[in-house]
């Protein structure tokens, strides 16, 4: 019979647990010793090839110092590892968790937004922008707070091995002026930059075609080596994180209808390049 994947929940649980133990520079070793267990069994737990009770969770936080509402989120989440699917609230300064944490481990990312620039791609200038625009109520620390992890992300573009990255961007959200032309223009000016890397695909839907499967809004597939597909569904609190395989099959054939009706990677090129310049001259 066929191994049955980790859920969704187990797999987040085991990478932020991975992460606390190495912002800590402990070892799974000094983990396992602390708890009287061996370093396999936390190393397991960790690449979510274990499903670890919330009271293990619990134990293992302990030895990692982690206290007060991070900690009673990730053992929320291991009660809830039976469930399909992983919701999850974001607070006004943290982008989720599980989401920057799969996005490190992902070796493809494809992502359609209907009118923004991908977070992975964005100026600096643009992202202040556009932040400033949808963290209603928050405060000027908030945002330079946001702005910093979106810029911290984009690390993964310039590892040995970055991800293969698929934007799928519409032209109507190219050529609206967030943040002023000048920054609009720069913008779409890095985004071309960016698509001659041999990594990044990007597909522009172009202005003429009005119709089509991505009207109801953004969303992110990320694929991983071993690991079965993911798609997450951002708002402004909330992050839901799909690993039903129908459900997926149903985002990745969005992604086919949206790319055969977006131009070629050239012709993309092409369009971002005047649309930069236009921009910059109006």
């Amino acid at each position: 019979m066929a191994k049955q994947s980790s859920s969704i929940n187990t797999r987040g649980i085991g990478l932020e647990l991975s992460r606390l133990r190495r912002q800590r520079k402990m070892s799974c070793q000094a983990v396992g010793e602390a708890l009287d267990t061996s370093a396999s069994t936390i190393s397991r737990i960790e690449t979510g090839k274990k499903e670890p009770s919330s009271e293990e969770v619990a134990s293992i936080l302990t030895v990692l110092g982690v206290k007060g509402v991070e900690r009673q989120q990730l053992i929320d989440q291991a009660r809830r590892q039976d469930e399909s699917g992983l919701v999850e609230s974001t607070s006004s300064t943290e982008q989720s968790r599980n989401y920057r944490n799969f996005e490190l481990k992902a070796t493809k990312i494809s992502d359609f937004e209907l009118v923004l620039v991908p977070g992975l791609a964005q100026t600096t200038e643009y992202a202040y922008a556009v932040l400033t625009a949808l963290r209603v109520g928050d405060t000027d620390e908030d945002i330079e707070a946001w702005v910093g992890q979106r810029m911290s992300r984009q690390s993964i573009l310039t590892r040995k091995q970055p991800p293969t990255l698929h934007w799928i961007l519409t032209e109507t959200g190219l050529r609206l002026p967030i943040g002023g032309r000048r920054t609009m223009s720069r913008q779409v000016q890095h985004l071309a930059d960016l698509a001659e890397r041999p990594n990044i695909t990007i597909n522009v839907i172009p202005k003429t075609v009005i119709e089509h499967a991505g009207l109801t809004g953004q969303f992110v597939i990320m694929d991983f080596t071993t690991d079965s597909t993911i798609v997450i569904v951002e708002d402004r609190t909330t992050g839901l994180f799909l690993d039903d395989p129908d459900k997926v099959a149903r985002y990745k054939l969005t992604v086919e209808k949206l790319t055969d009706v977006a131009l070629d990677a050239e012709e993309s090129l092409r369009l971002m390049r005047s649309i930069a310049d236009d921009l910059h001259r109006e």
